[in-house]
C-alpha cells in the first residue's frame, strides 16, 4: 500500500517528484527494497494460511 501512495504522490508532482526537491524517489526505493528483502507474496500468504489453518484445527478438536 505505501508503494501505491507513494506513486501516486509521484505521479502528482510530476518530473519535480524524482527529484532532490522531494524525498518521493528515496522513499520509493525503500519501500520497494523492503518488499522484496520480505520475499514473495506467494510466501507470506502461504504463512499466513498455516497460522490460520493451525489456529483453526485448534478450534475445531
Amino acid at each position: 500500500m505505501a508503494l501505491k501512495v507513494i506513486d501516486w504522490d509521484i505521479q502528482v508532482h510530476g518530473a519535480s517528484g524524482v527529484s532532490d526537491d522531494f524525498s518521493l524517489a528515496c522513499a520509493w526505493a525503500n519501500q520497494r527494497t523492503l518488499r522484496l528483502a520480505d520475499g514473495p507474496d506467494e510466501v507470506r500468504r502461504n504463512a499466513i494460511a498455516r497460522v490460520e489453518l493451525a489456529r483453526y484445527r485448534q478450534t475445531e478438536s
